[in-house]
């Protein structure tokens, strides 16, 4: 191992430890090594809704519309009694908790659309319910939990008893191997019987009501295993981790909660420990194992928060249409200006890719694929899309995006909530994983057999050089050959695809030609080198957003729908760009930028005739509580049918 404690001391050091040494089958992981796994989405067909997701959908929608008044909750900080009670009522806590415990046992595909029709709703309750479904106490019970805690907890959380994860500290964010929450064993005629947990947890989702008052019953925490306060400090590779339920009306255990300039409704802030007494029946996992376990659980709940950006991306492209056709400047709608229509066809162009991408991604955690670098960049794509749609809303809506819904009431404007929108979303990109740093734990865990064989190669040991030789030569093979050997699967809908996934095939070949290269100049260094990781990972979700379009488009479900094509060619030509741009006064003009290609499509988005984009929101409510003009009255119609 001397070869790896040269490449990884400290924290990295720790990180390497904690990591999920199984590999990676994922569709991500392959592009690097020069293997588009196509047979992923070929053998992925889009799931029938169950009707008790029919019917829970049908509720939550109800609820919604009637408990849940996004700009009350954004102005008092708080959301209402009546809306918890109606939760309960639907089963809104136990949404993944299987039936036999009293939950609903929705599959994540499912729950992906309950998450995207709260997110096109309000922020507050979206993070509320996701945090307990997502990245509560009910997920890593049911994940990695033993049948004892599986039969005492799930059943109090499927009721609707609330609960949060915590994790970070005032100083571990990021490097969580930093953390100094700690857990003392205690041991009685030599037998383990529990912990005292002492520590400060930050920024913990679903802990406070109020200060002093917790809102949470439950609370999976994270803390090192040490036999004395002092041992916090030891070297971080030499620190032991274990994940706690702790319930938080034990002794010692108060919160605060805190304030942000978004999402005001959440209901997040601190938790004090002081040696909390917890069983050792409520620690998840081995001890030393608990760390590594619970991360485990936050991979597929991170997938709920692309499915919410989904619905709040929904929600900009119905506010930008109705905008667009109903603001006349220059004797036509502003939307026929391509310069606002490309704006709005971007837009609409990155709702389907981020359709398809929550489809998939649902598709395989439901089939138990691997899915750990998917769901890290679902997270990065869905997050960095909807902030720069928003803005793009706020220059289609001028100087009212500027405004508050009430200020825009005085003068009998929509009172559209844009500033709320981007106030909510700006945190999008820090939590669940900051995209920077999410964006290399892809580079790392994508790269690691690179790493794992490459070092292996370099020991100077006869026995490790042969086992590394085959990886290294596949992949430089596959790194030349142009094509990948999976290409003929695709194309189901005809030449246009096959171009597609043949450029998909291409790029996906030059980004291991030049993974390998770069492991083979840079070495040792090559996981410090953050910026060239970031220009590799970009590559790859680029390449994994276009596959998975092509994809979904070619579903038989989706192949007739208006003007689908002319999105798939947009998307797919913008991102080709990303790879080879045109030059700045270049006289060739690309599809993407061209006004010809750009004013039929928006044209056509502006008419309601790619409405169905929308689907799965409830649009926004102000078109509700203000007077409507003809065309507002008009495009509402389009949205309703």
């Amino acid at each position: 191992m001397a070869h790896q404690d040269s490449m990884f001391r400290g924290s990295l050091a720790a990180a390497e430890a904690a990591r999920d040494k199984r590999t990676y089958t994922g569709f991500l992981a392959g592009l690097f090594e020069g293997n588009v796994r196509r047979h992923l989405f070929t053998q992925a067909s889009l799931p029938a809704r169950s009707e008790a997701a029919g019917d829970f959908l049908d509720s939550l929608r109800h609820v919604l519309i009637e408990k849940v008044d996004p700009e009350t909750i954004d102005r008092e900080g708080a959301i209402g009694e009546e809306v918890f009670a109606a939760f309960k009522e639907i089963g809104a806590f136990g949404i993944k908790i299987p039936r036999r415990f009293g939950g609903l046992g929705l599959s994540q595909s499912e729950y992906h659309e309950a998450a995207t029709l709260l997110g096109s709703h309000d922020a507050a309750t979206t993070v509320l319910l996701s945090a307990h479904n997502s990245i509560g106490v009910a997920e890593p019970v049911k994940l990695v939990g033993n049948p004892d805690q599986q039969q005492r907890l799930l059943p109090r959380l499927a009721k609707g008893e609330i609960s949060g994860f915590a994790l970070t500290e005032k100083e571990a964010g990021c490097d969580i191997w930093d953390l100094k929450t700690y857990a003392i064993p205690v041991r009685e005629g030599g037998v383990l019987v529990g912990y005292r947990l002492t520590g400060e947890k930050l920024y913990t989702t679903n802990a406070p009501r109020g200060n002093g008052i917790f809102l949470a019953s439950l609370l999976v925490v994270i803390a090192q295993i040490v036999e004395a306060p002092d041992d916090i400090h030891r070297p971080k590779e030499e620190r032991r981790f274990g994940a706690f339920v702790v319930d938080t009306q034990s002794r010692g255990c108060t919160c605060t909660r805190l304030s942000f300039m978004g999402v005001r409704g959440i209901y997040n802030g601190q938790v004090h420990l002081r040696e909390v007494w917890v069983p050792v029946a409520d620690r998840l996992g081995a001890e030393g194992d608990g760390l590594r376990r619970a991360l485990e659980s936050l991979t597929v709940g991170r997938l709920t928060l692309p499915a919410a950006c989904l619905g709040n991306l929904k929600q900009c492209l119905w506010l930008a249409r109705l905008r667009a056709q109903q603001r006349v400047q220059y004797d036509r709608p502003i939307g026929q200006h391509t310069d606002i229509g490309a704006k709005i066809v971007l837009m609409a162009s990155r709702v389907l890719a981020l359709e398809a991408i929550v489809k998939i991604t649902g598709i395989w955690a439901d089939q138990k694929q691997d899915v750990r670098l998917e769901s890290a960049a679902a997270k990065i794509l869905a997050t960095e899309w909807l902030l720069e749609s928003l803005l793009d809303l706020f220059r289609i809506y001028g100087g009212r995006a500027f405004e508050t819904p009430d200020s825009l009431r005085l003068h009998g404007d929509l009172p559209a909530p844009i500033e709320r929108m981007i106030r909510d979303a700006l945190i999008n990109v820090i939590w669940e994983g900051s995209n920077g740093i999410l964006t290399l734990w892809i580079g790392r865990e994508g790269l690691s057999e690179y790493f794992t064989q490459g070092q292996a190669f370099l020991s100077g040991h006869l026995a490790d050089m042969l086992r590394a030789t085959p990886f290294l030569l596949n992949t430089a093979a596959r790194s030349f050959a142009g094509v990948s050997a999976s290409e003929g699967e695709g194309g189901e809908a005809g030449p246009f695809d096959v171009a597609w996934e043949r450029f998909v095939a291409r790029k996906c070949s030059e980004l291991a030609r030049t993974t390998l290269w770069v492991a083979a100049r840079d070495r040792q260094t090559l996981a410090r080198k953050q910026r060239l990781m970031t220009r590799l990972v970009t590559a790859a979700m680029h390449l994994f957003a276009v596959e998975t379009l092509l994809w979904y488009k070619s579903r038989h479900e989706q192949r007739d729908k208006a003007h689908i094509q002319g999105l798939v060619n947009c998307f797919c030509a913008r991102t080709s760009a990303a790879f080879n741009p045109e030059p700045l006064l270049s006289l060739h003009t690309p599809s993407w930028d061209d006004d010809s290609s750009l004013y039929p499509l928006a044209k056509a988005i502006l008419s309601g005739e790619l409405g169905w984009l929308e689907a799965g929101i409830i649009p926004c409510r102000a078109i509700e509580q203000a007077p409507a003009s003809h065309e507002e009255r008009m495009v509402a119609a389009c949205t309703r049918g």
